[in-house]
């Protein structure tokens, strides 16, 4: 989602900024602006889509939620190219996972809900970015009911690594459906919480909902300082709008999580990366996978996936602490390309690709 050009301060001016280690959660507890934050942070609100909407205490009541809300009358817009309705926290850098809790992001045309990361120096950016919205018009997925329990709400998923502002490459994004745990394209406008979850790492970003994960990209991965946009965007490829008077995003939550990339295992070691410390054999496999974990860290979840990035299961029956050759029996998966993921107590994650035969 390219921002408009200088909309966001960002590094130009937040400069003394470094990209560093931020573990931060906001409930929105109390009323106006959030307080307790970290070091060198800051909040600020864009209201161009509902300008009624002008402190800090009717985006944080002190109810424990943070309300973004915006009208279907175009006409008292306050930016006439693609406006904003949005809460922003600066800034945060790679390596960590990035979390919110809400309700009420996909709306019925007109609007674009997200959560993503920005950051601009001079004509170079970098963003990652989740955009949920009814019906994607420009993504040549077919038109679709939107509400459940048979419709399914469209989402896009974007990576820009200093990409020229004009061109908007190098650039790795994707368009589909929404899916729950088990492949089934799913609706959000259900009037019930939903986490949107953005894992970004050096050299991945994996996108979540609803902890399914969704997407997953090695290339293009954005980098340094960002600001976290949450909240609206007037997108042509959302549509129209087919509603009238005001729509609500109410957030329950909103987290910063450290993620380590590489362990923390010895001098000797400290450059070996986790990738390496699991094997996995034989591969291709037609009936099982043997596996061993030759790190001492401490492996806290494996799920497979298969190529439509959605989950497939927990793998449950092994022993995470055995450096002993295991095995998980995939005889009865289709053929084709699966990707097994190992979570460490770290919050390490590495994927490893298998060809089922």
């Amino acid at each position: 989602m390219k921002s408009k050009i200088l909309l966001f301060t960002l590094l130009s001016i937040n400069c003394f900024f470094s990209v560093s280690q931020t573990t931060y959660i906001e409930n929105f507890d109390t009323k106006g602006y959030p307080n307790d934050i970290p070091k060198n942070s800051y909040w600020k609100f864009f209201n161009d889509i509902h300008p009624n909407q002008t402190g800090w205490d009717s985006f944080i009541p002190g109810d424990g939620f943070a309300y973004i809300t915006v009208d279907a009358d175009i006409s008292n817009d306050t930016d006439l190219t693609y406006p904003y309705q949005t809460m922003v926290f600066g800034g945060v850098g790679e390596n960590h996972r990035l979390e919110v809790r809400m309700k009420g992001a996909a709306v019925d045309g007109g609007l674009a809900a997200f959560i993503f990361t920005y950051g601009q120096v001079g004509a170079t950016f970098n963003e990652v970015d989740i955009e949920v919205v009814a019906q994607d018009l420009q993504s040549g997925i077919p038109a679709h009911d939107i509400y459940p329990p048979n419709g399914w709400t469209d989402a896009r998923f974007n990576t820009w690594r200093d990409a020229n502002e004009i061109t908007e490459l190098p650039f790795t994004g994707s368009s589909k459906p929404v899916v729950d745990i088990n492949n089934n394209r799913k609706s959000l406008i259900d009037d019930k919480f939903h986490t949107y979850t953005i894992d970004w790492t050096a050299n991945q970003v994996d996108f979540f909902i609803d902890n399914v994960l969704q997407e997953s990209f090695n290339t293009n991965i954005a980098k340094g300082w960002s600001e976290v946009i949450i909240g609206y965007r007037n997108l042509p490829w959302a549509g129209d709008f087919r509603w009238s008077g005001t729509h609500t995003m109410v957030i329950d939550y909103f987290k910063i999580e450290e993620l380590n990339e590489v362990s923390k295992l010895s001098v000797a070691s400290q450059n070996t990366t986790i990738e390496s410390q699991i094997e996995i054999f034989p591969n291709p496999t037609a009936n099982q996978i043997n596996f061993s974990i030759k790190t001492p860290l401490k492996v806290v979840k494996m799920e497979l996936f298969n190529m439509l990035s959605s989950k497939f299961y927990h793998i449950n029956d092994i022993d995470f602490q055995s450096k002993e050759i295991q095995k998980i029996d995939v005889s009865q998966l289709s053929k084709g390309v699966y990707f097994l993921k190992t979570e460490f107590e770290n919050g390490s994650v590495t994927s490893k690709k298998i060809m089922k035969l």
